[in-house]
This record gives C-alpha cells, structure tokens and sequence, in this order.
C-alpha cells in the first residue's frame, strides 16, 4: 500500500569531503503520520549504501519521550518530599528532612532532645530514614533512566543509563534493524558491525557536553537521534547498542566510558591492529561510533588509545 508524502520534516545534503558524513538524509511524514527515513552514504570502502524504513510516528517518539538529563537539585526536591511524607505516614514527631544551602543533599532536622531517651528515639529517626533514602535514592535512579558511574582515578557522577534506555527503545527501533538485515542478509560479524557503525558515524555529531557531572545534559535516546538527525557519542553509542543487541546475539557487549567520552565493545576475534580492552575475561574489540571520522571496528582515535593503555575507562557490560 503506498502513501502520498505530504510534508518534508527534514532533508539534508552534505557535499563529500575527508571527513565521514552524509550524503543525504530524508525524513518525510505521510498523510497518516508515517514517518519513512532515507539515508544515502559512503562506507569504510566508500561503497555507496543507502536504506530507508518507516515507523509510525506516536508509537516512535513515545518512548523517552520526556527524557532529561539528571539534575542533582531536582532529584534532592524529590527525595525530600518522599521522606517527608514517609515521615507523616510514621506519625512521627519532631524531625523533619530538608535541602541543604546549596540544594545538593538532603539534611535530617530534629527539635531538642529533652532526654536520653528522645535523643535514642531522634537517632533511631535518623537510621531508619537514611535507610529508606538510600532505598528510594536507587529507586530514582532506576525510574528516570540514571546511574552511577565511576572513572579512574575515582571521578564520580550521574550519567543516562545507556543499557537500559536502549532496551526500553529498542521495539521501535525494529523497522531501523530490518532493514539494515535486508541490506547485508547472511554476512559475517564484522562486516553487520562495521556497517552499522558507519551508518552512525555519518550522522551529523553535536559536541555536547560530556563532564561527567554533566554528561547526560546534552543526550537524547536513540530514537530522538534519528528524528533529529543528530546526536553526541553517548547518544550514539546508546543506538549503536540498540541495534547490535539484536542483530548479534551470541557474543559478550559492553558499552566502555572514558573521560569525556564512550564506545563500544564486542566480544569477537581481533584481528591485527584492532584496539581492545580486557574485562572480566571478555577481551572486547573497541568500536567508536562517534563520527565524523571513519573509523572501522577495531580503530580509535590516538587520543581513546591513549587512555585505554593508561586504564582511564570502566567497562559496563552489555550482557
């Protein structure tokens, strides 16, 4: 069944140059909003490739339609009223939690202890509601898509949870998949990865911010990437997840962080000059889907090579 296309939402031509980008993109909406994305680029062996697919429009932008990135002072405001009201339901009086000065941390409150025995009571308080923040503080971050992330030599911070929004946005992402399997069929491995990864590459790259503390202010999950047309390495890096965990199934994944930056990792044969870091017996072969250099499976910039052999990343594993 064909539709009449009755408006262009966006149409991009790049003329070709050194570095990787596209060629032409399409995205069209039908009279009964259908979205059908068209791409036209040159792979690694600048081979023409092209594909498109349709979605309907509701049911792809919905997931994660609401995403922002984590905002400490947001999620202390929550955390306050959630301890609060779980205060009221226990009937207890005289200790009450609010925000800190600065609003980055949630501070417990008690009236003079008159006695011992209130002081005891006060504490008990105090135990029994750091418990529960801890408990509704992993809940947070589980709901809105967050977690903790450590680097070397110890930076910490609150990032997207790249694995888990990739699987919530992965059924919509199935028309994408299918039609990059039409494209290649029975190939191998290798050949599935690299042409994904230049299919991301070639997608325009916004340089967002990627501090650790600030790392998911400019992310947007994979299917937001595709409608926009563009995206940060966080942002690719979660679609390239998206669609590889499903086209390969066998082979250990990991998604490897490093200061300021992100890649992927598969599990599969090396071959020579392919950069790979080691985790938990899993040796995996890096891919940087960032763009707009080419850069096939196993090639990183001399920068990412450099942090890898210095230990600057930590490795979350895929599956």
């Amino acid at each position: 069944m064909t539709h009449k296309l009755c408006a262009v939402v966006w149409l991009l031509f790049v003329i070709p140059s050194v570095a990787y980008s596209q060629n032409f993109f399409q995205l069209n909406e039908t009279d009964n909003e259908q979205l059908v994305f068209s791409y036209q680029w040159r792979d690694f062996d600048d081979r023409q490739q092209s594909f498109s697919f349709q979605v309907d429009k509701k049911e792809f932008l919905q997931p994660l339609k609401r995403y922002r990135g984590f905002n400490r002072e947001r999620s202390q405001r929550e955390l306050a009223h959630q301890l609060n009201r779980y205060i009221k339901q226990q009937q207890w009086q005289g200790i009450q939690a609010r925000l800190t000065p600065r609003q980055q941390s949630v501070e417990l409150v008690t009236a003079n202890a008159r006695t011992a025995q209130k002081q005891q009571q006060f504490n008990d308080y105090k135990r029994r509601l750091r418990d529960y923040y801890h408990e509704r503080w992993d809940n947070y971050l589980n709901a809105n898509f967050y977690r903790q992330l450590t680097l070397p030599p110890g930076e910490q911070g609150i990032i997207p949870d790249h694995p888990a929004i990739a699987n919530e946005v992965t059924p919509t992402l199935r028309p994408l998949i299918q039609a990059i399997g039409e494209q290649l069929g029975t190939n191998t491995q290798r050949n599935y990865i690299n042409y994904v990864a230049s299919f991301i590459q070639q997608i325009p790259y916004n340089d967002l911010n990627n501090k650790l503390d600030s790392r998911g202010d400019g992310f947007v999950p994979p299917n937001q990437l595709l409608y926009y047309n563009q995206g940060d390495c966080d942002s690719k890096v979660t679609l390239m997840t998206s669609v590889i965990t499903q086209i390969i199934e066998t082979p250990k994944m990991a998604i490897i962080y490093l200061p300021e930056h992100a890649v992927f990792g598969i599990a599969i044969s090396r071959q020579p000059g392919d950069t790979a870091v080691k985790h938990q017996g899993n040796n995996y072969v890096l891919v940087d889907v960032t763009g707009p250099a080419a850069m096939p499976m196993g090639q990183v910039s001399e920068k990412t090579k450099f942090q890898i052999e210095t230990q600057q990343y930590t490795v979350v594993p895929l599956n």
